[in-house]
């Protein structure tokens, strides 16, 4: 049996907290970190640097190896394309990382570039520019619109635009059409071992948000949609993820689902999905390491 020691990265966040508690409930020895001290439910905890930080790099490898880290669980999306850069070197020391190649992971942390990358392979996103507010490809898109950060998560610095005149809450931001219907978080997993089936996928639709119209889901329930589990299906495919993703999908006003964001990692719901961690720790207890 491998040793049973996870590293937990950003466990102040809510997908730290629930990996956390779903493996330490399956027996394994939690390290947890954060960049700061947070009330956790770890075994032990180590303060490490931001990923912005130089340092971030060396401080992590030398806690994986002095804690005998058999695997490293990245929750912080800010991190993962660092990550997704170590994970080779890692795995080549028997310490699984389930994390996409570091080019899929880079698309994934970029809104533009994820909408540009779907697009290509003919998958459903919504209409999108970059530019000025006044640039004719942004007017384009006609209103209500909605400018976002290329690179962020959950709700921050996203604006509904329902005429012009609103300044966007981020420089250079990412426009896009606004969807009026439903919105769905789907969480899955895909096996790093050819041929990258699905071993879980849960739709949740989200039955309110923090700021209304946009913004986190102040709560979610699991929904049978078969049109977003295969447009979810579609897109880990095309961008060869492997590992958990978690992914927002959204309906326009012809009922059509349409990808928003993706993350390389589990999401902020996953204690709702426990056959999400079932499946994660099968593949490690096979002795895969991604």
């Amino acid at each position: 049996m491998y040793a049973r020691r996870v590293l937990v990265t950003g466990v102040g966040g809510p997908s730290g907290r629930a990996a956390v508690t779903a493996l330490r409930a399956r027996g394994f020895t939690l390290i947890a970190t954060d960049m700061r001290p947070v009330e956790h439910e770890g075994h032990s905890f180590f303060q490490v640097p931001p990923v912005s930080d130089a340092g971030f790099v060396a401080a992590l490898t030398e806690l994986i190896a002095r804690e005998r880290v058999a695997w490293l669980f990245p929750t912080v999306s800010e991190e993962l394309v660092t990550v997704a850069e170590l994970a080779p070197a890692l795995r080549a020391q028997g310490i699984a990382v389930f994390i996409p190649s570091p080019e899929a992971t880079r698309i994934c942390h970029d809104k533009w570039d994820t909408v540009h990358a779907l697009a290509a392979c003919g998958l459903a996103v919504p209409k999108s520019a970059l530019g000025r507010a006044e640039d004719s490809a942004v007017l384009a898109l006609g209103f209500p619109l909605v400018s976002r950060p290329r690179v962020g998560r959950g709700g921050r610095g996203v604006v509904v635009h329902d005429a012009p005149g609103m300044a966007p809450a981020v420089p250079d931001p990412l426009w896009q059409e606004f969807l009026p219907g439903s919105e769905y978080d789907v969480l899955l997993v895909r096996d790093p071992r050819a041929p990258h089936r699905l071993l879980m996928q849960q739709v949740f639709e989200k039955t309110a948000l923090k700021d209304g119209r946009v913004g986190n889901a102040v709560d979610v329930r699991p929904v049978e949609c078969e049109d977003v589990a295969r447009l979810a299906a579609a897109v880990a495919a095309a961008l060869d993820l492997r590992g958990p993703a978690d992914m927002d999908i959204r309906r326009g006003s012809d009922g059509v689902a349409r990808l928003l964001e993706i993350n390389a990692r589990i999401g902020a719901h996953a204690l709702r999905a426990p056959q999400l961690f079932d499946a994660l720790v099968a593949l490690f207890e096979s002795g895969c390491r991604g």
